[in-house]
């Protein structure tokens, strides 16, 4: 009786609180479920996709509300799904040694067996979908139901991955994602404002499994996307200083490597590169510069009237000492021009000229520093770049031996692109201009929000001091420390730095070597640094190491862009009855040219063939065997081109339908291993 009473109790407890369960039930039952925001893409300056966003699903069946009746045969129905998600997955669900092992009814039997013990969700697939896979799944039989007709269909999108297509390239720069939804690093983090977008949400029903099922006749709000976010970062530059600097590094069995190729007149970055892609020295490293600051001690000297690069400097036995601090030459050169000891990176030269103007302001030659570029970071679009640290008079780092010390690269702390970005300015004519990696945001082709920053320049020493710069540096590559990268078809401009490194307040015997400067020297189009850092390989030197990717970059994007090279020119069509030479297969010739009227004097039996026209009636052929040189292209189909040169290791880029008509790597180039090209067709 006692406990009779106490159920009683309970339920007619329950039932004058029917609203309040009722209420609860409904809590655990319905819910808000998030609808995730598309990432917006990171592009190149051409609109190539860098960094984009990728959807994932799950696909999963409530048996529940599947309604066989709705079926001609749903048993069939289900062994061509089964059969279909066997071919699409492959032989293995899964990945390494957890693989199930499959046959191509599989799914059919998981699908039964679920079915059976009644179940009210099973997957049809454990492992997530890529879109491709998703878009073709929900089109085979039972999964194309919609569940008034029958299916039991339940799609789980998860969070959209963050995809690189082009893998490693500019890795550290693009940046880093936090769960693939939120920028730590890099223009990641730069724009996540922009990238992220806005979530929505929907009203969702839950089933078994912890899962939730739409309800369509609940509000819902649609999430929004984010907006795309446009580099200055050109694709095929960026490639040939990515492959440049990786065998520079790798040959010369270096720790790590950096190089940063910009635009001289607008300061746009087309390529940033860094080996292994893991940080970006580029940067976020503050380093020694070593000889590459002579630079900055060069033109303050000039500016202060002390010496002219014509004025003689003797340089003695290349030893001289100020203070407690010794400075020596690897190798005296007595008495020599001014532009001489420059070109051949003499420090006790150029220490003793920067003593003879400054000893007595030490504050002038900072106040020229400053002046130079040298005193905040350069690049406001990233945060976290650090402050360029110079020894200042007056400080307790401050002695008799900082000023000759900072005229040869030490005693300073700047970054990579800090550097650079003063030698931009002399090959601008002394127009110094910040640097800039990110462009615009675009929704759907529309600008959004410009982010190129308005350009004021400053000028950073006197027009007349501009020349006697840059004659001193293209002495450098002519009979200096640079000589060996001389004889390209365009003069070179630039300096070599060996800097030993400081490990706990001691300089040690390991080194940084590195070569800054700017192409064509007689029209500077780009400037550009590169420095890799403790060589291991054989020398230690700059002018050795850093000069000689230096030189491949330059000569690679010479031929390369078109504003340098000047446009390659445009084929005219030639007439029918004289057709220009090209390159064929020798399947597709012989109906070519027949229905050209053209005769041919015989067919070479092999794959790959080169025309050429003779007076418009007849034509001749030779075998062609793809070499280590870039064909001409031009005139033969897009498929053809794209096809001979991938059989040659080629990476191609094509732009237009039609036949070449243009190439960015002229005929008779050089090809190494990977080389990019560009075709150009109409």
């Amino acid at each position: 009786m006692f406990f009779g009473l106490v159920l009683i109790s309970r339920v007619f407890y329950l039932q004058i609180n029917s609203d309040q369960w009722d209420r609860i039930d409904k809590e655990e039952r319905f819910s808000l479920q998030k609808i995730s925001a598309d990432r917006g893409n990171i592009l190149s300056s051409n609109g190539t996709i860098l960094a984009t966003s990728l959807p994932f699903y799950k696909i999963a069946l409530d048996p529940g509300i599947i309604d066989t009746t709705k079926f001609v045969s749903f048993d069939d129905s289900l062994k061509v799904l089964s059969h279909n998600l066997y071919h699409l997955i492959g032989k293995y669900e899964g990945e390494k040694d957890t693989a199930l092992h499959m046959d191509s009814l599989f799914y059919y039997k998981r699908i039964r067996e679920a079915m059976k013990i009644k179940s009210r969700h099973v997957f049809v697939v454990r492992r997530i979908l890529n879109y491709k896979e998703f878009k073709a799944a929900i089109t085979f039989p039972v999964l194309n139901r919609k569940r008034k007709e029958g299916g039991g269909i339940i799609v789980e999108k998860f969070n959209n991955k963050r995809f690189y297509p082009y893998g490693e390239m500019a890795k550290v720069t693009l940046g880093t994602m936090s769960n693939d939804s939120a920028g730590i690093r890099g223009v990641e983090f730069a724009c996540n404002q922009y990238l992220q977008g806005k979530d929505g949400y929907f009203m969702a029903h839950k089933i078994a499994g912890n899962h939730y099922v739409p309800i369509d006749d609940y509000s819902k709000a649609d999430s929004e996307d984010g907006y795309d976010v446009v580099t200055t970062i050109e694709e095929d530059l960026q490639d040939i200083v990515e492959r440049a600097l990786e065998k520079g590094v790798l040959s010369n069995q270096a720790k790590w490597g950096t190089a940063v190729l910009m635009e001289v007149k607008t300061g746009k970055i087309k390529a940033i590169a860094n080996y292994p892609e893991k940080y970006n020295h580029a940067i976020a490293e503050l380093i020694e510069p070593g000889s590459t600051f002579k630079l900055a001690s060069a033109l303050a000297a000039l500016e202060e009237h002390t010496v002219s690069p014509a004025d003689s400097v003797d340089t003695g036995e290349g030893i001289v000492k100020f203070g407690d601090k010794e400075i020596k030459d690897d190798h005296p050169i007595g008495k020599v021009t001014y532009e001489t000891i420059f070109a051949k990176s003499s420090n006790v030269g150029i220490s003793m000229t920067a003593m003879k103007g400054f000893e007595s302001k030490p504050q002038k030659f900072i106040d020229y520093l400053d002046k130079f570029g040298f005193k905040d970071p350069v690049i406001p679009q990233f945060k976290g770049e650090p402050t360029p640290v110079l020894t200042r008079p007056g400080t307790p780092l401050w002695s008799g031996s900082a000023l000759p010390s900072m005229s040869i690269g030490y005693s300073v702390l700047v970054t990579p692109l800090q550097l650079l970005t003063f030698y931009n300015a002399v090959a601008n004519e002394g127009k110094y201009i910040k640097p800039y990696l990110l462009s615009k945001v675009i929704d759907n082709s529309v600008v959004i929000e410009n982010l190129t920053p308005k350009q004021y320049p400053v000028q950073i020493c006197s027009h007349a001091n501009i020349p006697k710069l840059k004659s001193m540096m293209e002495a450098v590559v002519e009979y200096g420390t640079a000589k060996d990268i001389n004889g390209t078809p365009f003069k070179i401009a630039g300096k070599t730095g060996t800097a030993r490194k400081s490990v706990n307040g001691q300089y040690v015997s390991r080194y940084r070597a590195s070569f800054v400067g700017y192409f064509p020297a007689d029209n500077p189009v780009y400037s550009c640094i590169v420095i890799v850092d403790e060589p291991a390989g054989g020398s230690i030197y700059g002018a050795d190491v850093s000069a000689p990717v230096f030189r491949e970059i330059a000569e690679k994007v010479y031929t390369l862009d078109r504003e340098v090279l000047g446009k390659l020119e445009k084929i005219s069509p030639e007439p029918i009855t004289k057709p220009a030479p090209r390159i064929l297969r020798s399947e597709v010739a012989q109906e070519f040219y027949t229905d050209m009227n053209i005769e041919t004097s015989g067919i070479p039996q092999s794959e790959w063939i080169a025309s050429k026209g003779n007076d418009g009636h007849q034509i001749s052929f030779r075998e062609f065997t793809p070499s280590g040189l870039m064909p001409d292209m031009r005139g033969m189909s897009g498929r053809d081109a794209v096809n001979l040169l991938e059989q040659m290791k080629v990476s191609v880029r094509v732009s237009g339908v039609g036949k070449v008509q243009r190439q960015s790597l002229a005929p008779g180039t050089k090809l190494w291993k990977g080389t990019s090209v560009t075709l150009y067709l109409d």
